[in-house]
């Protein structure tokens, strides 16, 4: 049976022919037809659903075909025919396609995995390539050239190392079978190789710029490539390469790894953050004890054996440029650089702040009456004194400043001027009183209420008395915060009071004719001393001298100053807190004088006696905060919150003004930013200062 049905285009007057020789073969020719004419061809022949994209148009399409096909293979050439015209077919079900644009198409969904790429043709796919032996990163970077450049995708999965496609089932199909070739294992090996006389960083240096020299160019098979890397703590090469190349390599390494003609050779090593000193002596530890193993154990260990004795080594340091001047044998030099390396670090810093408080509260209380007894007449009568000694000022020192202020009293006769006997009559003159001075002395020291009471009579008996009372309440809150920023296993030192004058001793000399005093200077105040050590887990192992002192008063022999001191070592964590140590002192103490039988009389006794009581309560804790400083960061921050400290009570001082000065200004420290720049020049300074004072002027 046969059959022919023919198509005519009506845009472009063009023909598509179908000729169908059987019921399940067909040939398909189309000339110039327009894209949507062959859609609904195709449609009609393979009995799909086709559903067009808008932009799906204005394109001419032209399929020859001298063979019957099957609806399969003429739905695999329409698909090419599509893809040549930047056009997909994505299948949607079984019977149903869309027709899209091909940039648009990379999103649509797709058969992944699939096995009949003979079958799929130009139909977009998705395949999971696994990838065992190379890195899939690399293939991707090969391989990509390969991929359709509208919708083709090639992507590396570097956890699984694994390489997805998404293009045409033929393309991928052929992208896999690259791999497949490719992806296989070498037969390269690693091997050690150790060295005896030469470095093993030398020798890696020399066959690097000989392996990038070769042929005025780098290699260009970079997998291929010999690799060797210098393991300097064994001093020993790990080389990897072909078995070709590790022979070549190894006879390479052989003929550089001779001794010296010469015992040693001289570098010069610039440190960064170590000092040049320091490291010289650790190094000078180390030679000497190379020494002794290359001369065998010799007495003093500062020359090899043999006929002609040399210096084994030389270390100099250059404190203007921080650096270290090495001669050596290659074998003690690379050991010296080696340590050089290891103590040449950045060094974490500790910030440590330390808090003291001390809260007291002292109460006293004082009552007593004094009694003083002087009976009138002349000769040698009995007189009578109660004298308390814990009532401050005693009665028996007012009266002797009472005497003194009185002084002697003199009677004179008074004589005739005419025949100069005396008259009779009498003149009372005063003399050596001291206006009161000593009296003034002595009540100064007097705390509290202070009455005197007084009875003088010519005839009878005069008595006098003094009743001191005291009620007295102290109380003290004390806080210092000393902190100090110090490198890690370095001690440092804070100090903040004054230096006090003590006399140790004194001298009259002779006959007081050259008296003198020894003189020493106290510190009081604050005083902070640590050493920091950084442990693991970023613990700071902390060595802790803290001494606070203050003035207390004074006495006749000199001052009296309090003291409190901690010295201990502790561990704390970064940024922990910690209590050094601390007092809790609760004292009363009671004093009570009296006179025997007349004080222990009910009521009465208590003219008769004098009491004092005193109460004091005493809180004191030192506590301690370090900081490890990792980073210029953390430095930054923290410096700049005590600098705005600072500035923000310059400020509050500045608002307030300075006492009669209204005109003045007080200073002020720049911001944080500002501080970091640096100083205008004079010339600049001198323009500032001739703007300022044009300002006055106006």
């Amino acid at each position: 049976m046969k059959k022919t049905t023919k198509l005519i285009t009506t845009a472009a007057s063009l023909s598509l022919l179908l000729t169908s020789f059987n019921a399940d073969a067909e040939r398909l020719n189309v000339r110039d037809a327009d894209i949507r004419e062959v859609v609904e061809t195709i449609a009609r022949i393979t009995g799909k659903n086709m559903i067009v994209d808008p932009r799906v148009s204005n394109k001419k399409i032209t399929i020859i075909s001298n063979q019957d096909m099957s609806k399969d293979d003429i739905y695999r050439m329409f698909i090419s025919a599509l893809k040549i015209h930047g056009f997909q077919a994505i299948s949607v079900d079984k019977n149903t396609v869309k027709i899209i644009q091909e940039a648009k198409a990379r999103a649509e969904p797709g058969p992944v995995n699939a096995k009949n790429y003979s079958q799929l043709g130009d139909t977009y796919v998705t395949q999971v390539i696994p990838v065992q032996n190379v890195n899939a990163q690399q293939l991707v970077n090969v391989l990509r050239p390969m991929v359709s450049a509208a919708s083709g995708q090639m992507l590396a999965v570097q956890g699984t190392n694994t390489i997805i496609v998404h293009d045409s089932a033929v393309n991928v199909k052929r992208l896999q079978e690259i791999i497949a070739r490719t992806d296989k294992a070498n037969d390269e090996e690693i091997e050690v190789i150790p060295l005896q006389h030469a470095s093993a960083s030398e020798i890696v240096r020399i066959l690097d710029s000989i392996m990038k020299t070769q042929g005025g160019q780098q290699q260009v098979n970079q997998i291929q490539a010999p690799k060797f890397v210098a393991d300097e703590r064994m001093n020993s090469i790990l080389l990897s390469a072909t078995d070709k190349a590790r022979i070549r390599l190894r006879a390479l390494i052989a003929s550089l790894d001779r001794p010296l003609d010469s015992i040693g050779n001289t570098k010069t090593i610039f440190l960064k953050y170590a000092k040049a000193e320091e490291v010289k002596e650790v190094l000078s530890g180390i030679g000497e004890y190379k020494q002794k193993e290359e001369s065998g154990g010799a007495a003093g260990g500062q020359t090899r054996s043999g006929p002609q004795q040399k210096s084994l080594y030389s270390i100099q340091s250059h404190e203007e440029t921080n650096a270290l001047v090495l001669t050596a044998p290659p074998d003690i030099m690379r050991e010296f650089e080696a340590v050089v390396r290891s103590l040449d670090i950045r060094r974490k810093q500790v910030h440590v702040e330390a808090i003291i408080v001390e809260i007291s509260d002292r109460k006293a209380r004082e009552l007593g009456i004094q009694w003083l007894f002087y009976p009138a007449g002349d000769g040698t009568q009995p007189a009578g004194i109660i004298n308390f000694g814990n009532s401050g000022v005693s009665i028996g020192q007012v009266a002797g400043g009472a005497i003194l202020n009185r002084g002697t009293t003199n009677e004179t006769a008074v004589l005739d001027p005419d025949t100069g006997l005396p008259t009779g009559d009498t003149v009372s003159t005063t003399s050596g009183g001291d206006n009161g001075a000593a009296l003034a002395q002595i009540l100064s020291g007097l705390s509290g209420a202070g009455v005197g009471i007084a009875r003088t009579s010519s005839s009878g008996l005069s008595w006098a008395a003094f009743i001191n009372a005291l009620e007295g309440v102290t109380d003290s809150n004390t806080l210092a915060r000393p902190s100090i920023t110090t490198l890690d296993n370095t001690e440092a030192e804070f100090s903040a009071g004054q230096e006090i004058p003590i006399i140790t001793g004194s001298t009259l000399g002779n006959n007081n004719s050259n008296p003198f005093q020894n003189v020493d200077r106290k510190d009081i105040g604050v005083s902070l001393k640590i050493k920091p050590q950084i442990n693991e887990g970023n613990h700071v192992r902390l060595d802790i001298e803290q001494e606070v002192s203050s003035l207390a008063g004074a006495t006749q022999v000199d001052v009296v100053t309090n003291k409190r001191k901690v010295k201990t070592s502790v561990l704390v964590p970064d940024g922990g807190m910690v209590v050094l140590g601390g007092l809790i002192d609760d004292t009363i103490n009671e004093s009570e004088q009296k006179v025997p039988l007349l004080g222990d009389i009910p009521l009465l006794g208590n003219l008769f006696k004098s009491r004092a009581t005193t109460k004091e309560k005493r809180n004191l804790m030192v506590f301690i905060h370090p900081m490890v400083l990792k980073s210029d960061l953390e430095l930054r921050q923290i410096s700049s919150s005590k600098y705005s400290y600072m500035r923000a009570q310059q400020i509050e001082q500045a608002n307030r003004g300075i006492s009669l000065m209204p005109g003045e200004e007080a200073h002020v420290m720049p911001t944080y930013d500002e501080a970091l720049i640096l100083p205008p020049s004079f010339e600049e300074y001198l323009e500032q200062e001739q703007k300022e004072e044009s300002k006055g002027d106006r």
